[in-house]
């Protein structure tokens, strides 16, 4: 087995240095990207508000560049004491990694996995949140510590070469998710299965705050529990599981046995295949929010938008910040969300008044920007719809859920 850890604070020593302190990464304004030997395109010039926990907490050490300061001293001293407003510092990163899309260079956002872990190997007391999904999916094997399969995945075959893995969030609270991705899939002419009681959580949480021997362990389990299923193809729906599934995965076992796809491209490319067709028309003007970690870190901008734009009377309106620099909707790799709720508001309200600026709609394709945004218009009574790419579509198709 490849060892997963590929980068430690040490490999990190050298950029501390070159970090030229340009406050580009958070500063108010726009800005180019650095480190290039020509200028780029103005379309590369990130938006004003960039970095959400500077944004929130309005101290440099909340950024990219003030977190390098702390990472390269952590590595100088192993005696340095680990504080709790060092830990606070530490983890209100979002990971939403707009730092790195204009550092190219530098790369910030790694190194601060790499405190992460770090801290996690010298034992440092973590928000007291993340002990409690670290035990839950430990015993119950999500972060919610539920231990009854949901009704949605009980009649779905259990093996098969098409492998829908719905993550924990749309498995626990988001039914109508997994029925609509399922029915357009089947729809479509495709046998779906699932990994019924088999699947276990992806282990994103675990990755991002530095447990990276749970995210391990949770990496393992799965991907033996997809051979098992005969998986050629693994379909998922969250962002968050995206990433760990396509990017984190194949760092631990290697090469995967089996291709990860997002639904959204799934969906696009059944609609150039004229397996996906539209009955119904949808008279709505929607807004798409770009998920970081489908978007950024998994570089599928493309395909939702296609898919959107496939529907009948579907008119689709870009909000200011969209693709490589749309924000963060608050989640913040499920730490925010978890241990820093006020923060973690601040962001999704944010979102929610940019999104309500360009359309009445807005549309993501991950269960976790979807779950904590349409939350908070509840809970606000914002006259504003959220809705998941998924539902969208069998809407599109007829399909009632």
């Amino acid at each position: 087995m490849k060892e997963l850890k590929k980068t430690n604070l040490k490999d990190f020593k050298e950029s501390w240095t070159f970090c030229l302190h340009c406050a580009g990464c958070y500063y108010r304004g726009p800005n180019i990207p650095h480190n290039w030997l020509e200028l780029p395109p103005p379309e590369w010039s990130p938006p004003q508000r960039k970095c959400p926990s500077f944004e929130y907490y309005y101290f440099r050490a909340y950024t990219a560049s003030g977190r390098g300061n702390l990472a390269a001293v952590v590595f100088d001293d192993n005696d340095f004491p680990i504080t709790d407003d060092l830990i606070k510092v530490v983890y209100t990163c979002t990971s939403c990694g707009m730092c790195s899309e204009i550092c190219r260079q530098f790369q910030p956002l790694t190194a601060i996995w790499a405190l992460r872990e770090e801290l996690v190997q010298r034992g440092a007391k973590l928000p007291e949140p993340l002990d409690r999904i670290h035990a839950n999916i430990e015993k119950s094997g999500n972060i919610f510590g539920a231990r009854r399969q949901p009704k949605a995945l009980e009649e779905i075959p259990t093996t098969g070469e098409n492998i829908y893995f719905a993550g924990c969030t749309a498995r626990f609270q988001q039914p109508e998710v997994i029925k609509a991705t399922v029915e357009v899939l089947k729809t479509a002419g495709m046998d779906v299965a699932c990994l019924g009681d088999a699947e276990r959580c992806c282990g994103f949480v675990a990755g991002h705050d530095g447990n990276t021997a749970l995210l391990e362990q949770q990496a393992t389990e799965n991907i033996a529990a997809f051979k098992k299923a005969g998986a050629k193809r693994v379909i998922v729906s969250c962002a968050d599981c995206y990433k760990t599934l396509k990017i984190d995965y194949p760092l631990i076992l290697g090469e995967l046995p089996f291709e990860v796809v997002h639904v959204a491209e799934l969906f696009a490319k059944l609609i150039d295949e004229k397996k996906i067709r539209f009955t119904h028309e949808v008279k709505k003007g929607v807004t798409y929010h770009d998920p970081c970690f489908l978007g950024r870190h998994g570089k599928v901008y493309d395909e939702p938008r296609k898919v959107l734009e496939s529907i009948p009377g579907i008119k689709l309106i870009e909000m200011e910040r969209s693709r490589r620099w749309s924000y963060c909707c608050g989640s913040g790799a499920k730490v925010i969300s978890n241990c820093y709720p006020e923060f973690s508001t601040a962001i999704t309200k944010e979102r929610l008044v940019e999104g309500k600026q360009a359309a009445d709609t807005i549309v993501t394709a991950c269960t976790s920007c979807f779950n904590i945004m349409d939350k908070a218009v509840r809970k606000q009574g914002m006259e504003l719809e959220v809705c998941d790419l998924s539902t969208l579509v069998a809407e599109a198709m007829g399909i009632e859920l």
